[in-house]
């Protein structure tokens, strides 16, 4: 039975194109005129498609939106992972802040994504839980908790990468959506100073 949320699960190749252009006149549009002006007719034209096709594979606009938000999603942790690369091999001072920054500002950068991430954040059921997006973070976390404390054990390990993950997941889209500069700042530098402190409580707990 389809749900009135995302309908039709694209299995083959054209059927994958076409969500994935859907998502792109998506992306488009929000980041032309921003999400309240949206409607399915203009993502429909924009697309090339009829409105029903539209609604082959999405149940409404806010399904929709949460798509195009999800998809944006993969493409920055995606770019994150490179980075995470980069800062690891550096041997950085502070890995956390220089991580937190570049998603910061990869995601601020991106056209259309504050206006959906705002969206979704008032939009998205809170049962719905981001549990591929947290396992990349955590994998993040882990790596960088491996070069900063080499003798760390399992339990720490995961105590800290529950923590820190958790800590991420809540407060990375306050700082995102915080429009005054000198709030995100703030928001951004305690975000920072609490994931550090769970580093070091880690390191203490193992030494």
């Amino acid at each position: 039975m389809q749900t009135d949320q995302t309908r039709r699960q694209p299995r083959q190749k054209r059927a994958v194109e076409k969500v994935s252009r859907i998502l792109d006149a998506v992306e488009t549009l929000v980041s032309r005129h921003g999400v309240d002006a949206l409607t399915t007719t203009q993502v429909a034209h924009e697309a090339g498609y009829a409105v029903g096709t539209i609604y082959q594979y999405f149940g409404n606009r806010t399904a929709l939106l949460i798509a195009a938000h999800d998809r944006m999603l993969e493409r920055l942790t995606g770019q994150l992972a490179g980075e995470a690369d980069r800062v690891l091999a550096d041997h950085s001072d502070d890995p956390i802040a220089a991580l937190v920054e570049t998603y910061i500002e990869s995601a601020r950068s991106q056209p259309g994504y504050l206006s959906l991430l705002k969206f979704v954040s008032l939009n998205k059921s809170t049962g719905d839980h981001e549990a591929a997006t947290d396992a990349f973070a955590g994998d993040l976390i882990s790596s960088i908790v491996r070069a900063e404390i080499p003798h760390i054990d399992a339990l720490q390990m995961r105590i800290t990468r529950t923590v820190v993950v958790g800590l991420i997941s809540v407060l990375v889209d306050v700082v995102l959506l915080e429009s005054d500069e000198n709030l995100r700042q703030s928001y951004q530098a305690e975000l920072v100073a609490h994931c550090t402190f769970a580093l070091q409580r880690a390191a203490r707990q193992s030494a």
